[in-house]
């Protein structure tokens, strides 16, 4: 099927949300995660999304395998990265794994004011709160269910927004450091990915979500929403209009607005964002399911150049977090029974 572009000339319509599923699931099949990394979460998460949605056994197999070899584990400063909501989803909120993850995060270091601080083992990174953090950890919290946990889940959101808010604009910090008072990455466009696809998790896991919870998720929103460019696509750098165009942000924000509007929190004009923006990634997704164009590990403070030009000059490739974004999205497209739409 053909569709028109605005010079009105042919293009493929966009692969369907069943097919990329099942053909990145199975690119992602081919990682190891042994050890947790900053982009395991939702690359496990995606997977569990193509087993659930488009009934692809091996890579629920291939997830639930690496999450049974955690459990068997000793506690490590790399757990914060373990997929709490799909290790929920695997063995259930009551399980001894679960329940000892809820410990772990309880009880790291925090800030004095009381923002926790994951990596202590590092020293370049003892103090410091990462945007990334706000996938991992609250949905999780919220999935564990009572009241407890629902407080913890809150105020590991709200803790992580008070220090990663940035006086220059509506956009977030990739990462504080709560020792130096020094942040590092504003405006990163995968950072607010990161937030605003872990807050929609989080918001659909409680029944009554606080105001405040629900109006930081649609002014983060809104503010996103205001620099999405003329391709459908978001930069490396949001307040940027030279950096370049980068996938995985732009599959983040695609997969949160669809979430969004499904649950009655964002309007018309974001699902027609998300739209355009699959559009454009479905695009970058090879015949083997690599999905090109995300943007390589990023440090931020970690080398000795400006911010904005690390950003801007960070190599593109195919990577876990990339593949994880556009499982997301393509879960959530059919999760809102937009399978088929153009």
């Amino acid at each position: 099927m053909m569709s028109k572009d605005e010079m009105g000339m042919s293009k493929p319509a966009p692969l369907a949300a069943t097919e990329v599923l099942v053909r990145c699931a199975e690119r992602t099949r081919r990682y190891d995660f042994s050890i947790w990394f900053w982009g395991d979460g939702i690359a496990i998460d995606g997977l569990q999304e193509a087993r659930e949605l488009a009934a692809d056994e091996a890579s629920g197999e291939h997830a639930l395998r690496f999450l049974q070899n955690w459990t068997e584990q000793t506690p490590s400063w790399t757990d914060h990265l373990t997929p709490g909501l799909a290790l929920v989803k695997a063995v259930g909120r009551d399980h001894p794994s679960a329940q000892r993850l809820a410990q772990w995060l309880a009880n790291v270091p925090r800030s004095p004011d009381g923002a926790p601080l994951y990596r202590p083992d590092q020293p370049q990174y003892r103090h410091t709160v990462w945007v990334d953090s706000i996938y991992h950890v609250p949905p999780f919290l919220a999935a564990l269910g009572g009241e407890q946990r629902r407080d913890e889940a809150l105020e590991a959101w709200k803790s992580h927004m008070d220090v990663l808010r940035d006086p220059r604009g509506p956009f977030l910090r990739h990462s504080f450091d709560t020792g130096t008072g020094v942040g590092h990455g504003y405006g990163w466009g995968r950072g607010s990915g990161w937030a605003l696809l872990g807050m929609i998790d989080t918001l659909r896991l409680m029944e009554q979500p606080p105001l405040w919870a629900q109006q930081d998720f649609a002014e983060l929103a809104h503010a996103v929403l205001s620099v999405q460019d003329c391709a459908g696509m978001w930069r490396t750098l949001l307040h940027d209009r030279e950096a370049y165009l980068e996938s995985s942000a732009t599959a983040f924000f695609g997969a949160a607005f669809t979430a969004g509007v499904a649950a009655g929190l964002l309007g018309p004009e974001f699902a027609e964002a998300a739209d355009r923006a699959w559009q454009a990634v479905a695009g970058r997704i090879d015949a083997d399911g690599s999905f090109w164009g995300t943007s390589a590990c990023t440090w931020a403070g970690a080398a000795d150049v400006d911010d904005d030009q690390m950003y801007r000059t960070l190599p593109t490739e195919t990577n876990v977090w990339g593949q994880g974004s556009i499982l997301r999205f393509a879960g959530e497209r059919l999760r809102a029974g937009l399978e088929g739409t153009q």
